[in-house]
């Protein structure tokens, strides 16, 4: 009981489609943790390339377990693997990417007292500057403002925090599942969560995702960040739900924008509820009035450069993290 303690059993999911090129790398840098007391599950969802084969030279290992499902997504291949989980956590890892060697020590040693630690990959700064600790409603606004990872890998979960969480595999979207999923157990939590801000994961960039493929338009963003609206209701103060509203609409018109060409649409439903919400909430937001009031290509980049200016003259701070990239 006290080595159970001392030591928590941890299952690493990995979900498994159509990455031979890249999972046994994958595999082995589970394999080689410094962490020992693990369990890999590796979830085959209908693989065509040879995947599964390479995933079966490892399920005659005693901590490895392989189980082959027809093809469903990764959002059910997940749940498969919880399903099958018998670890006290549970860590996601996706099959073309890979861990760096002290991931779960590094997790595990700030876990205590909390159901979520997260952590981030070598590409992302994005928890520089976080703190160690968040409460619960923190942590789900800075969630749903994307101000936070919304990926699911680089973290470590409860085992009972999932299996608490009844829309945690619910949404089984082509794309931004992963944002889901998290919102859904970051209202579920009822603890603190604790930061690692030092990289733990290596994600790799390819341009054959599905995010990258998949086709945007303004009316799925509009869908989307109701869905949003839906699973946060009633855990954020007024102040917060007002505030997480519009970041998130925001933030997602300028992803629409960028993935579109810089050609908007004022007039669209999605450009006019933002455009209500900011009414309402009785803020000045220059930068963000001058981009949803146009639609042309030439005006939309140059609000995108004024809001950056506007940013700045706001937040003074980002000029010298601007200038400490220059290495001046």
């Amino acid at each position: 009981m006290e080595n159970e303690l001392l030591h928590p059993f941890v299952s690493i999911i990995v979900p498994v489609y159509n990455t031979a090129e890249y999972v046994e790398e994958c595999i082995q840098s589970i394999l080689s943790q410094t962490y020992e007391n693990i369990e890999l599950i590796l979830v085959n969802d209908g693989s065509t390339d040879g995947s599964g084969e390479i995933c079966k030279k490892y399920e005659h290992l005693p901590l490895v377990r392989y189980i082959e499902i027809e093809n469903a997504g990764v959002v059910v291949a997940r749940k498969r693997g919880v399903e099958d989980a018998r670890g006290e956590w549970i860590m996601f890892v996706d099959s073309d990417d890979y861990l760096l060697k002290d991931c779960v020590l590094e997790l595990l040693s700030i876990s205590e007292g909390v159901d979520i630690v997260i952590g981030c990959h070598t590409r992302s700064k994005q928890l520089i500057d976080a703190f160690d600790y968040y409460d619960r409603e923190d942590y789900l606004f800075m969630l749903t403002c994307r101000r936070f990872p919304t990926y699911p890998w680089a973290k470590l979960f409860s085992a009972d925090l999932i299996r608490k969480c009844q829309l945690a595999f619910a949404y089984n979207y082509p794309v931004k599942e992963d944002f889901l999923m998290n919102l859904a157990l970051a209202r579920t939590n009822e603890k603190k969560v604790a930061v690692w801000r030092k990289p733990v994961y290596f994600y790799r960039i390819r341009i054959d995702s599905a995010t990258r493929s998949h086709n945007f338009d303004l009316d799925s963003y509009y869908d989307f960040c109701n869905l949003v609206d839906s699973i946060v209701a009633d855990s954020l103060s007024e102040e917060k739900e007002k505030r997480a509203k519009i970041e998130v609409r925001m933030d997602y018109y300028n992803d629409y924008l960028k993935r579109n060409d810089y050609e908007g649409n004022k007039r669209h439903p999605f450009v006019k509820e933002i455009i209500r919400l900011i009414n309402e909430d009785g803020v000045i937001r220059l930068s963000d009035r001058l981009l949803l009031s146009v639609s042309n290509k030439r005006s939309i980049k140059m609000c995108l450069f004024l809001n950056k200016f506007i940013t700045r003259i706001e937040n003074p701070s980002i000029i010298i993290k601007d200038f400490s990239r220059l290495h001046i």
